[in-house]
Order: C-alpha cells, then structure tokens, then sequence
C-alpha cells in the first residue's frame, strides 16, 4: 500500500500544478470567467475555463457528498481499517479489482485494444485460478498490467464528447458522458456476468456493502484538506483533464490522424 506521507506528497504535487496552470492561463491574455456561486453565496471567479452550466447545483452536491463523506463514509473507514488487519483490507481490495476487471476486458475489446484485452483476460485468469478467485493478485508479479477501461472511455474513443461537467451525489465528479458510461458498465456488468460476479454480491449484501466500504478506503482523496478556497474549480479541472488525458491516448486512427495510443 502506499504511504501516507506519499500520498499527501502527490496530492499537494498535483493542486500545485494545477494552480502553476492556472496562473499560466491568467498571464496568456485569456480573461478570467465569472460564475455563480450556490444559493446565498457570493459570485466567485472561476479560473479555469471548463462546461459547467449546473455549476450551482454541482457545488450543492459537491458540500453534500463532504458532510456525506465526512459523518458517514469515513467513520466506516476508519472503523474498518480499526477492525480489519491490513494483510486482509488488501486481499478484498484484489479481490474487488479482479472482478472489476471484467468490465475493463469488455470496454478493451469494443476499443478494438485486443492486446490489452488479451492481457487483461489473462489476469483475470490468472488471479482467478491460483489467486484464490482474486484475493491474491498473482498477475502482477508475472509481469500482467493492470488497466482500467470504462463505457466513458469507450464513448470518447468513438468520438462522443464529454459534455458538461456534473457532480454525483455519494460518487463525485463526472460528466454527462461518463455518467451514461458508469450506468451502461453497470447494467451490463448485472445482466452480461458469465461468471456469476454480480450475482453474487446481489445475493450477498455483505459483499456489496464491503464493495462500498473498500472503494472508500482505497481513494486517499478527502474534501477540504488541501485547504484551497477553490477545492471545486480544482477538483472539476483534475477530473476534466484525466479524462481527457485518458481519452486521448485512446482515439483511433480515423480520430486522431494517427495511432497515438502508446
């Protein structure tokens, strides 16, 4: 697992680039871009320029999901890491990222990356079969990647553009695309599950309920410890950015001009 003081060290890397970027931007000659605030704040000024149309709504959901996170996620965090020994929180951490794994092999191949795909099958395999249906992650010692494809990526790799930016209540930051990609992954995942791993956790509540616990616990991020007053602007930027970063490096040929997937 990675250290603490590691990943504080990035998180204040990436807020600092991102500032770095912004500053960039002010001093090019492109104007600063006015927003509204939530209800009952003050007009703030906004200094990255991304769609965001619902920008009051966002924010309203964006305290949510932090009072959400800060009185009831977390304390069932750090009660499981309390309870639950280290050497175990990472077996159901492989455990969970096998399964996921499957909807990264089924996006893999409607991206036509068949050599990911073939990689991916192959760690599933592997994980599955000697890892103890994936508590132990044996792939990566063999030299098997790990990817992480979604219906997002697969509807930007065929063009489709991300649309305005969105804030999932519980789930956080999004778009317009990559909401329809996460619900599409989803009913997929339950009704396409050769391997009976949806099913599972439906019948198991248990299951799920540790599926929720751990997707927590392995994201380092909290709300309003990088103690920037514009946390939103920055969040909504980092995530706009990845994933266009993330598409990028997907676009076909027909797309892009060229092959530009490394």
């Amino acid at each position: 697992m990675t250290p603490i003081m590691t990943r504080w060290r990035q998180r204040i890397a990436v807020l600092i680039t991102a500032c770095l970027l912004a500053g960039c931007a002010s001093t090019s000659g492109e104007p600063s871009i006015e927003v509204a605030g939530a209800a009952g704040e003050e007009n703030k000024t906004s200094f990255i320029a991304v769609d965001d149309p619902w920008e009051g709504l966002n924010r309203r959901i964006y305290k949510f999901n932090a009072q959400a996170d800060r009185w009831v996620l977390l304390p069932v965090v750090d009660a499981y890491t309390t309870v639950v020994p280290l050497p175990i929180r990472d077996r159901v951490s492989d455990f969970f990222a096998n399964i996921a794994s499957l909807v990264t092999f089924a996006n893999q191949v409607l991206q036509l990356e068949f050599e990911g795909a073939f990689e991916t099958a192959m760690r599933f395999g592997a994980n599955s079969l000697l890892g103890m249906f994936g508590l132990v992650d044996i792939a990566t010692p063999m030299g098997l990647p790990r990817y992480n494809d979604d219906f997002g990526k697969t509807l930007g790799y065929w063009g489709l553009d991300g649309g305005p930016y969105l804030v999932l209540p519980i789930l956080g930051p999004s778009n317009v695309r990559d909401t329809a990609g996460t619900v599409t992954d989803t009913a997929a995942f339950a009704v396409v599950d050769p391997f009976g791993a949806s099913s599972i956790q439906s019948r198991y509540p248990a299951i799920m309920a540790t599926d929720i616990v751990n997707a927590r616990y392995v994201q380092p991020f909290r709300y309003f410890e990088s103690g920037s007053p514009f946390e939103y602007d920055l969040v909504r930027f980092l995530y706009t950015k990845k994933r266009q970063v993330e598409i990028g490096n997907l676009a076909p040929v027909s797309a892009a001009g060229d092959d530009s997937r490394p």
